[in-house]
């Protein structure tokens, strides 16, 4: 029997499919698909800290800034858990699903059981991510408190650190926390977001809430954005859909949407394609197939303000770690993608300004980004823009926006990074002397660190103490003299893999005055390097290992030599593995001409387009670089 071309693609991509079936427990998540869950605490305190229920507005602009390729749900804890919003794929039905069960959310519960809500809504996750990185977002005013036994809450908070913890980490989940009120169990919420690479944010009230859900979704979710300046931003023909976050002021009046055609849009005057959801301190609009061009906001000024789109032409990014040490520098790169290939044609590059900005509270600066060939950059003229990025102090938050700006589109992406010291210390008087406590700070150093500790006297005398292990990366050490500075060198490895040795200090007891002002005693002895790799280009089925395995990665041993018995299945199984080799490329090969075929010259049109704008002329070219804005 003759089969016939058709019949022979289809046993092709049969067989192809079913060896990438096999081979999917091997593959790693890609960035850009996302499986979060948020944890709300709704037990009775949430009555004096949010007695406005606003985790209902901020849970449902998270849920509308959810983009395509994300799974979400959420779960309300106090005493008992509850899943509000079962796991499913963001779609319309979800999100309208989403703000509807939101009104439920309110403070009727005793008690504040994180343990059973983190190991509740993470139970069918095990092993590392294979289709979308994982993500726990979790919101709670309190400590750990399932009983009025405070041995049984101290148990509880045991079980979290010493068991859910590690299994989290093992399970590649990133735990982002919200702590709403200065009694939270911030050292706790602290560790989980630090030792599994999540963020950790303080606010001091529920009014903040909505821009801290935003700030982990820009986290979590690493969205496409355009610049928005002085309230206008320019939509280029590749965006498909556009998300305007616009934050108000109680007494401000109705935010207005102006087209570039210059119809205008409010929340009670739509059109089709145009959802717009008005919110307790913000307004959320959604344009689908937005006209290309500049749009005009009447709204106020807010730094927070945002266009979040869905575009075939991306700015990708290297995955930047939330927390570094102090010391240690990560490199970063960033490149455009069409329709998940890098964009590496000369002509469409030279139309590119590629930028990177560091914003934090003492201000902006430029950082140098560069595709020169020079420094951290391997190749000029190659698409791909690189930097390096560290500090030698202490950084609680900062922002670094990359952004690409050319005469006919803009996209900006945002990441948050935190620098630490890999130590912190403080001298406390107990009714046996003074004490000096030390914690190795988890968010940026692995287990097994080395401590030493001493005073100094004049002529810079010497003298050691012993520190006694406390607990988990805690010592304490009684003073030999509570008027001598203390000073502790840590050495050991980061959680991005380097070695470190750092001499932190002085440290001195309250009241005590010393002759010059406290400095770092000493740099750290090398400068470490975190290579970070860059985004996976999105492929067709095969998913790659995400960048932070790599950067941690160690060569693996040699294999043993094979021979007598054994050596008979090399012959076999180097046969199997060129048939499985040849069908997995064969297969993605067959998939890639038919992609293309359909598409015609599609991967190319876009650009093709954005250049025949340029040659018109656009609005883009009229905006400040996003450099300026941010400085």
């Amino acid at each position: 029997m003759r089969l016939s071309v058709r019949d022979l693609r289809a046993v092709w991509l049969l067989l192809t499919a079913a060896l990438l079936a096999c081979s999917a427990p091997l593959l790693a998540a890609t960035q850009d698909e996302v499986d979060v869950r948020v944890l709300i605490d709704i037990s009775g305190s949430m009555r004096q800290n949010d007695p406005n229920n606003l985790r209902r507005p901020a849970l449902r602009m998270l849920a509308g800034l959810l983009q395509p390729g994300t799974r979400a749900g959420v779960w309300t804890f106090a005493r008992w858990v509850n899943n509000l919003v079962p796991v499913a794929d963001v779609d319309a039905a979800w999100k309208t699903r989403t703000r509807s069960l939101s009104e439920q959310i309110n403070s009727p519960g005793q008690f504040t059981n994180i343990e059973d809500v983190l190991d509740k809504a993470s139970s069918n996750w095990a092993g590392e991510p294979t289709t979308h990185m994982r993500h726990l977002v979790l919101l709670t005013d309190g400590m750990v408190d399932v009983s009025k036994n405070a041995d049984e809450n101290d148990q509880s908070r045991a079980r979290i650190l010493d068991t859910l913890l590690p299994r989290l980490k093992a399970a590649g989940v990133k735990v982002h926390t919200i702590a709403l009120s200065e009694r939270a169990d911030h050292e706790l919420m602290q560790r989980l977001a630090g030792e599994t690479g999540g963020w950790y944010q303080q606010v001091a009230q529920a009014d903040e809430l909505q821009r801290a859900f935003l700030r982990m979704f820009e986290t979590l979710g690493r969205p496409d954005a355009l610049p928005l300046q002085d309230n206008r931003f320019v939509v280029d023909s590749s965006v498909s859909e556009a998300t305007v976050l616009v934050f108000s002021k109680p007494d401000s009046p109705a935010v207005r949407l102006r087209s570039p055609s210059g119809e205008e849009f409010t929340d009670s005057d739509l059109t089709a394609g145009v959802a717009w959801s008005h919110d307790q301190g913000y307004d959320l609009i959604t344009i689908g197939s937005p006209e290309k061009g500049e749009w005009s906001l009447q709204a106020d000024l807010d730094p927070d303000n945002r266009v979040m789109i869905v575009t075939d032409l991306r700015l990708q990014t290297s995955d930047v770690p939330s927390h570094i040490a102090v010391g240690e520098q990560v490199r970063i790169e960033a490149y455009l993608s069409n329709r998940g290939e890098a964009v590496t044609r000369p002509a469409f590059l030279r139309l590119l300004q590629v930028h990177a900005d560091e914003v934090a509270a003492r201000g902006g600066r430029p950082l140098d980004l560069n595709d020169s060939g020079t420094g951290d950059d391997e190749t000029a003229g190659d698409g791909r823009y690189t930097m390096r990025y560290g500090d030698s102090q202490v950084r609680d938050a900062i922002e670094l926006v990359l952004a690409v700006d050319s005469p006919t589109f803009m996209r900006e992406k945002r990441v948050r990074v935190a620098i630490h010291e890999p130590v912190e210390g403080a001298v406390e008087e107990t009714a046996d002397g003074p004490v000096m406590t030390i914690d190795v700070q988890p968010a940026v150093m692995q287990d097994g660190a080395g401590i030493e500790v001493w005073q100094e006297g004049e002529g810079a005398r010497h003298s050691p103490l012993q520190p006694l292990r406390a607990g988990s990366g805690q010592w304490r050490a009684a003073l030999l003299d509570a008027g001598l500075p203390v000073y502790v060198k840590v050495s050991g490895t980061t959680r991005l893999g380097n070695l470190i040795e750092r001499t932190v200090g002085p440290f001195v007891a309250a009241g005590v005055e010393l002759s010059a002002p406290a400095v770092i005693a000493a740099a750290p002895a090398a400068t470490p390097v975190v290579e970070v790799a860059p985004a996976p280009e999105p492929a067709p089925q095969v998913q790659q290992e995400p960048a932070h395995a790599a950067a941690a990665a160690v060569e693996p041993p040699a294999p043993p030599a094979v021979g007598g018995e054994e050596g008979g299945w090399l012959v076999p199984l180097i046969v199997f593995g060129a048939f499985n080799l040849t069908l997995l490329i064969g297969g993605a090969t067959w998939w890639l001409l038919l992609r293309r075929r359909r598409a015609g010259a599609g991967g190319e049109l876009d650009l093709d387009q954005l250049l025949a704008d340029t040659a018109e002329g656009s609005p883009a070219a009229d905006m400040e670089p996003a450099r300026e804005k941010a400085a």
